[in-house]
């Protein structure tokens, strides 16, 4: 199983939290399954699994919304998945990503 980790100029700034888009696009050039640690990050995955985008086990927040707690002690989430309507999304609106192009089982070969 992978950690998620962020590359510099990748962080949302405190109190921020990645579009949805984003992070599906971050989770499809990632191997699955992949355990979150990032608050923000872990919002957004709310909001993917229940648009039916992702399959992922997600904690019960550290407080409610408004006052979440960013403290490393958070407990993480863990995606297993991007579903059929994830990948669909992502076809429609993501930029394009080299990494899923290669990966695509109908990409050319040169």
């Amino acid at each position: 199983m992978y950690m998620s980790h962020k590359t510099a100029g990748t962080e949302a700034p405190h109190g921020s939290f990645p579009r949805p888009i984003d992070l599906l696009q971050r989770l499809a050039d990632t191997r699955l399954p992949i355990r979150l640690a990032d608050q923000g990050d872990i919002e957004t995955l709310r909001i993917l699994k229940l648009g039916g985008c992702i399959k992922a086990a997600i904690p019960e927040p550290a407080r409610l919304p408004g006052g979440l707690d960013r403290s490393p002690g958070q407990s993480r989430a863990t995606v297993d998945e991007i579903t059929k309507l994830g990948r669909s999304l992502l076809a429609l609106f993501a930029k394009p990503s080299t990494a899923r192009a290669l990966a695509h089982p109908r990409a050319q070969c040169l």
